[in-house]
């Protein structure tokens, strides 16, 4: 799960938090690729991770990045992207020249407060942090459904314009957010975002299915192209119904056919893969499909061979190497591996509604 230092904050700090002076304020590292404190789009892959084992970890998490944002020393309307550009520096970005990744990370910010409060019922963190989270919404509200030429969390597949998984990630986060404002005694503001949800969804099934009906693409523009619509994940674990049943379906029966020996590819343009994502993507599959990833996954961990921690990156055909070659392993032991705990995760979430754990619905 990489580096995490717990520090106890001195009184007085900005945050809302009532226990603000006494609970720990948890900094990461990303690890094996630039660095960053308290990336965003780094902890947003291992939430499955913190809501299965302790969800109190993901709100420590967060903390720092609220406390800067709410402390006014952050000048953009959308999420930061980090809290500092190498570890362990978390003096932020005040001039807001950080990464790029409005959409990515302002739906990300959104969806891991709700996470936490469906697994706590802690509606107060809700409350106390509902304008900032409002902010990220009204950026969602005028740029999730054609998202401009960005990263996403993928950043080292470079920039693209339109990208499907990215805009439903910013779709899902509004739904998200209807609930928040429900919990927040906010009912206009909760029907608001639940009818844009609702409408951008509609509009961004015409512009992301390809043209036979089977499966979404990359990119709107991009036809006959696919990749791994990972971004769903959240709708399941929490409960959100803005995502119908006959997506989850057409995903599922999809993947198979672009299937290969470690897996499937996170997208038609290059062999790698990512297990965070495939892991869940695994959880919104139906069993058969699941057991696909699944078995791609540990088939891999036993066929390959390596002197370093566990890679999240690699190829799915040949030798199962990052770029055809052993010795390149770019991330290793990062936190996203706590992406796959994503079915347990979910698994967790359908107990605490009181569900019955049948299938993947």
């Amino acid at each position: 799960m990489g580096a995490y230092t717990l520090a106890i904050p001195p009184s007085g700090g900005k945050s809302d938090t009532s226990s603000n002076a006494t609970e720990p304020l948890m900094f990461q590292k990303e690890i094996s690729s630039n660095g960053n404190t308290n990336t965003v789009d780094v902890m947003f892959p291992a939430m499955p991770f913190f809501l299965y084992a302790n969800p109190n970890l993901l709100r420590y998490n967060l903390e720092p990045l609220i406390q800067n944002q709410e402390g006014g020393f952050y000048p953009n309307d959308y999420s930061m992207h980090d809290l500092g550009s190498h570890y362990p520096n978390a003096t932020g970005h005040v001039e807001g020249n950080d990464e790029y990744m409005p959409v990515e990370e302002s739906g990300n910010m959104i969806l891991m407060a709700y996470a936490y409060y469906t697994f706590t019922n802690d509606a107060a963190y809700l409350r106390s942090h509902y304008p900032l989270l409002r902010q990220f919404a009204s950026y969602l509200n005028l740029y999730s459904l054609t998202p401009g030429y960005q990263l996403s969390t993928d950043d080292f597949a470079g920039r693209l314009a339109n990208q499907t998984n990215l805009a439903i990630k910013g779709i899902v986060g509004i739904a998200a957010m209807s609930q928040i404002a429900l919990v927040c005694d906010d009912p206009e503001g909760a029907a608001n975002y639940s009818a844009t949800a609702s409408s951008f969804y509609e509009q961004w099934e015409e512009l992301a299915m390809d043209p036979s009906g089977t499966h979404t693409l990359l990119a709107y523009q991009w036809r006959s192209s696919y990749s791994l619509l990972y971004n769903i994940y959240p709708a399941l674990l929490l409960n959100l119904s803005v995502i119908p049943s006959s997506l989850y379906q057409k995903q599922s029966s999809f993947y198979p056919s672009v299937s290969q020996i470690f897996g499937v590819p996170l997208d038609d343009r290059h062999a790698y893969t990512k297990s965070d994502e495939s892991m869940w993507t695994a959880a919104t599959c139906e069993p058969e499909t699941r057991r696909l990833f699944v078995n791609g996954l540990g088939y891999w961990l036993n066929a390959t061979s390596t002197d370093g921690p566990f890679s999240d990156l690699f190829d799915t055909n040949e030798q199962g190497y990052y770029g055809g070659r052993p010795e390149v392993v770019e991330f290793r032991g990062r936190p996203v591996v706590g992406g796959h705990f994503s079915l347990l995760a979910l698994e967790r979430a359908r107990e605490l509604r009181g569900e019955a754990i049948t299938g993947r619905r």
